[in-house]
């Protein structure tokens, strides 16, 4: 939400009362004996100006940051504590680079003395990439919109800050679905028409193995044949993937528990996870209401997932299931959680981009596919990875369309 030029003003001018409020105690109350109960009309009008002029402040939906022109933070609100993890003692004092993330820190402070040497104010949202830090390290997204004003003690510099993770998110989850909704078309015309020839050649491929036996062919002969059929099966398989991709036919809906979604696919992937020397976990909720969704579209999604985590593990490691019923917020919620490698910074923003594959036998489909599954059930695919410490897929799904619901 952008930050508006009178909410700004007001809140500038809570500030400058606040500020000038407690220059004037700071300068110190001469100490006499009278009765501390009553106040001057004086006294009673700056306490009561300190009073709205910090209801102001701690008002505010955004972070306000107040810094000295050595950069080192003079004030801050109930916001910033929130938005940034800190205690209020903690930071002030401190230099504002404590909120800003490591790499950006250095060309910060030639920004900030620019700035102090120049003050003018600045609006939010001049199209710069700027970034917070969290107390426990999380870096996310903002906007900071910046104001000075003029004390005795010299420039104070306000910054305005607004998180604004969830736009991001929007405009990502926006910019992936029309990529998607375009190559999905292109796909589906391709593997139309490809579809067909392949159905023949494999078809007749297989008719010559067969005659191939009976008349006796070479083995040489036959071994090319072998070869002909495995790579026209690959093709059809990657056809098959185009489509799935497009998501041209609709399966049928109804009452879908993902427990019971879980335990099946569990079931059916179990072997193969004991020869790759993963252990499968299930942690699953005492009371998970349905949903209506495709309950084999949702089961292809888990499968893809447990299919890329057992690959992340070559070495073998644990994959960890668990579901959760979000109450609160009216949606069902099936986490994937493994050991393997991670996903390196560079690639997470392309993993579910269509053919993106780091594996020399992949189609860089699965991703996407589960992507777009999760998309036309109005549902959100979420990852959090590190390197050399596994990956985490969210998938959650809304409760609204639920029988009853």
């Amino acid at each position: 939400m952008a930050f508006s030029l009178a909410a700004g003003f007001v809140l500038a001018i809570a500030i400058v009362a606040l500020l000038v409020a407690r220059r004037r105690r700071a300068r110190g109350v001469p100490i006499v004996a009278r009765d501390l109960t009553t106040r001057t009309p004086a006294e009673e009008s700056l306490r009561r100006s300190e009073a709205t002029s910090r209801a102001f402040l701690e008002s505010a939906s955004e972070s306000i940051v107040i810094a000295d022109a050595t950069g080192r933070i003079v004030l801050v609100n109930a916001r910033t504590e929130t938005m940034f993890g800190y205690a209020r003692a903690e930071l002030l004092g401190q230099p504002v680079e404590v909120l800003i993330p490591a790499p950006l820190r250095e060309r910060h402070v030639a920004h900030r003395a620019t700035y102090m040497a120049a003050p003018r104010i600045r609006s939010m949202g001049r199209g710069l990439d700027l970034a917070g830090l969290k107390k426990d390290g999380t870096e996310f997204p903002v906007e900071v919109s910046l104001s000075y004003v003029e004390t005795d003690e010299g420039i104070r510099a306000i910054a305005f800050v607004t998180d604004i993770s969830e736009r991001v998110a929007f405009q990502r989850a926006a910019r992936q679905a029309d990529k998607l909704a375009a190559l999905g078309t292109l796909s589906a015309g391709i593997a139309h028409e490809i579809n067909n020839p392949i159905g023949i050649i494999t078809s007749r491929v297989e008719v010559m193995m067969l005659e191939a036996e009976e008349v006796g062919l070479p083995a040489e002969v036959r071994k090319d044949l072998e070869v002909i059929l495995r790579h026209a099966r690959r093709v059809a398989r990657i056809t098959q993937g185009l489509l799935s991709f497009a998501r041209q036919s609709a399966g049928t809906r109804g009452p879908v528990n993902l427990n019971q979604v879980a335990e099946e696919i569990v079931q059916l992937a179990r072997k193969d996870m004991s020869r790759a020397r993963v252990e499968v976990t299930l942690k699953l909720a005492e009371t998970m209401p349905t949903f209506v969704a495709d309950a084999n579209a949702i089961g292809q999604v888990l499968l893809n997932l447990l299919t890329n985590a057992r690959g992340a593990m070559p070495e073998g490691g644990e994959i960890t299931i668990e579901t959760s019923h979000l109450a609160a917020a009216r949606s069902a919620r099936l986490t994937v959680r493994d050991t393997g490698v991670g996903i390196p910074p560079e690639i997470m923003p392309k993993i579910f981009d269509p053919f993106f594959t780091t594996k020399s036998e992949g189609t860089g489909l699965g991703l996407s596919i589960s992507h777009g599954i999760v998309q036309d059930h109005h549902g959100t695919l979420d990852v959090r990875s590190e390197v050399g410490r596994g990956s985490t897929f969210t998938l959650t799904f809304p409760l609204d369309t639920a029988p009853g619901a």
